[in-house]
């Protein structure tokens, strides 16, 4: 019984450390994901706005390939954080 109780601390003792870790890497990749969904709906609401902008000052028309393009880009940035 004793050796029982010995063994069962020890394996504690083993691994509690690593399940520490593992706390601090989740806490880090959410920090992480926060930060990149942050600059991704910044950068997002800078393109929204510039895509508005366009339109008062130049017209629909004009603006039409440059909302496309942002629209990629929000989309490629989008598809970066999930490979991350």
């Amino acid at each position: 019984m004793l050796n029982a109780l010995i063994l069962s601390l020890l394996a504690i003792g083993f691994t509690g450390p690593t399940q520490f870790a593992l706390a601090d890497d989740t806490v880090k990749e959410k920090v992480e994901e926060v930060a990149n969904d942050s600059k991704r709906a910044t950068k997002k609401a800078v393109r929204d706005v510039k895509d508005k902008t366009c339109k008062m000052i130049n017209g629909k028309m004009e603006c039409a390939a440059k909302k496309v393009k942002n629209a990629v880009l929000d989309g490629a940035d989008k598809v970066e954080d999930a490979m991350d």
